[in-house]
């Protein structure tokens, strides 16, 4: 069974199908990608792009090779998207597109999913309990213990914790936690980096990660044993330590990875130091997803000319994974 890589795009009034198809323009060996979606809503697109693709539907048979040949996993819309304004009568299509890629990834896990943005509010007003991708997927997959890794040249940077609100972070850092993210980050950067010997910095929660107690007790009392619990011979693990000096060019250069405590906390410097070169990467899964550093740009999606610069190393890097899996 030959791999693809499947491309779900994302909110189609947003502006991952336009990065999809640019990404696409600028790369070969298309016939290695399949995107799921309305197939003429990816025609229209096409013609107003001037790009030229021809989509026909996966698994058919081919006539010819051609880097103009795109296939696709037709799946209607449920109405005619307006760019720029995220319909919740489309929230069932979005989510089915997804779902049918994971679908395709789980069925043979050589197979990798690239994922565009998604209005995490369009799909929730829906009726739908949606925190985001990283979690979606791994409730898909049955997977307990998901990691969301922000990776780009100058940092890789795992969450302990995604979408949470700040007030609920606290709570839900726990010994276990802490374990479970650092042992699921290791594994996935030993694959990733090709390197047993890693060394992570795991940030402490609090300001001054908690000055012994003064301001805060987490770091001393799930954080710390967390760490001392995996505490395996082929990795260093330094930490918790204060986060607003965790950054310095001599721990970017010493430490392969970082794991943040919350959010904010991780996305703030891996986008500050590579936006729109930074690639969102879901540890745990039984196959390899990756994604874009950005959302979904309602705000400029009607100009059709948005920058596709992480989305095409999003496909880039996928399409290098897959050749590595042969």
């Amino acid at each position: 069974m030959s791999s693809h890589v499947f491309i779900s795009p994302g909110d189609p009034a947003g502006i991952g199908p336009e990065i999809t198809l640019k990404s696409l323009k600028n790369l070969n060996e298309t016939h290695k990608f399949v995107i799921a979606g309305d197939i003429q809503y990816f025609e229209n697109l096409s013609a107003s792009l001037k790009l030229g693709f021809k989509f026909i539907p996966y698994g058919g048979s081919k006539t010819t090779s051609s880097s103009k040949l795109i296939e696709v996993i037709n799946i209607p819309l449920q109405e005619n998207p307006v760019l720029g304004s995220s319909s919740v009568n489309n929230a069932k299509y979005i989510l089915e597109v997804l779902s049918t890629c994971a679908e395709h990834c789980m069925d043979n896990t050589k197979n990798i999913l690239v994922t565009g943005p998604i209005n995490k509010e369009t799909i929730s007003a829906s009726g739908t309990d949606f925190t985001g991708h990283t979690e979606f997927l791994a409730e898909h997959a049955k997977i307990v213990s998901p990691l969301m890794l922000m990776a780009n040249e100058k940092i890789k940077i795992g969450l302990a914790t995604t979408h949470v609100p700040i007030k609920k972070v606290s709570e839900s850092i726990t010994e276990d936690l802490i374990y479970n993210k650092l042992k699921v980050l290791c594994l996935g950067l030993k694959r990733l980096l090709k390197k047993e010997n890693l060394k992570i910095c795991v940030l402490g929660l609090n300001p001054h990660a908690g000055e012994g107690g003064y301001i805060g007790t987490e770091e001393s009392t799930t954080i710390i044993k967390g760490i001392k619990k995996f505490d395996q011979r082929e990795v260093t693990v330094d930490g918790p330590i204060s986060a607003d000096t965790a950054f310095s060019e001599k721990n970017l250069s010493h430490y392969d990875a970082f794991l943040a405590m919350f959010h904010d906390q991780g996305m703030i410097p891996a986008k500050i130091l590579g936006f729109g070169q930074t690639l969102n990467i879901t540890f745990g899964l039984p196959y390899l997803r990756i994604s874009v550093d950005h959302g979904t740009a309602l705000d400029i999606a009607n100009d059709m000319n948005a920058d596709f610069s992480s989305m095409k190393l999003a496909l880039e890097t996928a399409l290098a994974s897959l050749d590595e899996k042969k």
